[in-house]
């Protein structure tokens, strides 16, 4: 199904009816199916939704990242104007790291045990920028101080084991924005940390975003996170897009049955009596089988006999609010 998005002004990104598949011996998953949505300069979107929903495979496709079987079977991912999908492997190779850069969850994953810090951040700088050795040492430096390193200049000879969890994660980002991209795509960059070294990383990213107008797609399934650190929402189930808002809709005016499930499932911080969590019950569709209806219906409590034969369309709250549910169908 063909699926329509808020048009976004001043959009640095944009995807259209974007379908990855994954094919294996037995058969094929279709991981995303007909995904839209703009990323504006200058913002933060939230890319949320429970693991299996399609946010990692959709972040990977942006840069061309896909492992395995994995392939973009249709659709496009227009970045300044430019279909990403046409351009070689050469000419991603210079767009990765410079202009569009990715934190991933596990920052051990991402820094090589057998070299220092600061040299696989300086290797960044002088591969993507052009610097000698020296100046991309002292760029890596002043990286490293931005994201609150402290000792930068003794720290730049450290290797990942003797930095803290928090602190590699600091490093990943200092890595990730060394050449000042204009977009920057975190998927569970708070994952792994307690509530306290979360909750600077985040701030980070925020004073980052204002101080170079980075863009910034944060994936994660922690609405809380997205309620203090995104201005917009995109909620994601079964590979597709079920509602898509700014933060306020999201929180204050779902549309969809899965969001308000997720928005139920919180844990209550107000007052004093305690709350009993809301589950939603049942499982997340299989993706290699295909989707009928609504790939929610099999979960949602409000579900109608149209809900399982027929794909809804998306309908709107205003002309930045959508959802994709029969609930909003007001002929039904």
């Amino acid at each position: 199904m063909k699926g329509c998005n808020i048009i976004m002004k001043n959009s640095l990104l944009r995807i259209r009816d974007l379908e990855v598949t994954f094919f294996n011996h037995n058969g094929i998953v279709r991981a995303i199916r007909g995904v839209s949505f703009d990323v504006k300069r200058g913002e933060i979107l939230g890319l949320v939704g429970e693991s299996g929903s399609g946010k990692s495979v959709t972040s990977l496709s942006i840069v061309r990242l896909l492992k395995g079987t994995g392939q973009v079977t249709n659709g496009e991912i227009i970045y300044k104007g430019e279909n990403l999908l046409n351009k070689s492997e050469k000419e991603m190779m210079k767009i990765r790291g410079n202009d569009i850069a990715m934190i991933f969850q596990d920052p051990m994953t991402s820094l090589n045990p057998v070299f220092t810090v600061g040299s696989q951040i300086s290797d960044v700088i002088k591969r993507h920028q052009g610097l000698r050795k020296s100046e991309a040492k002292a760029k890596t430096i002043e990286m490293l101080k931005m994201v609150g390193i402290p000792s930068a200049q003794e720290r730049y000879n450290n290797y990942p084991h003797e930095f803290s969890g928090g602190m590699r994660q600091r490093a990943i980002i200092a890595m990730a924005l060394s050449c000042k991209p204009d977009l920057l795509i975190a998927d569970e960059p708070t994952t792994a940390l307690d509530v306290t070294i979360q909750a600077q990383i985040l701030e980070l990213l925020m004073e980052l975003k204002e101080e170079l107008n980075t863009s910034v797609i944060l994936i994660t399934h922690d609405l809380g996170v997205v309620a203090n650190t995104c201005s917009r929402v995109v909620v994601m189930y079964g590979g597709m897009i079920m509602e898509e808002g700014n933060v306020e809709d999201i929180f204050y005016a779902p549309l969809h049955p899965y969001t308000r499930g997720l928005l139920q499932s919180l844990p209550k911080t107000e007052g004093r009596t305690k709350q009993r969590l809301v589950p939603i019950k049942g499982n997340p569709p299989n993706l290699a089988y295909e989707i009928k209806g609504c790939p929610f219906a099999d979960r949602c409590p409000y579900v109608m006999d149209i809900c399982k034969k027929k794909h809804p369309k998306y309908y709107y709250g205003d002309r930045k609010h959508r959802a994709m549910c029969w609930l909003l169908d007001k002929s039904i």
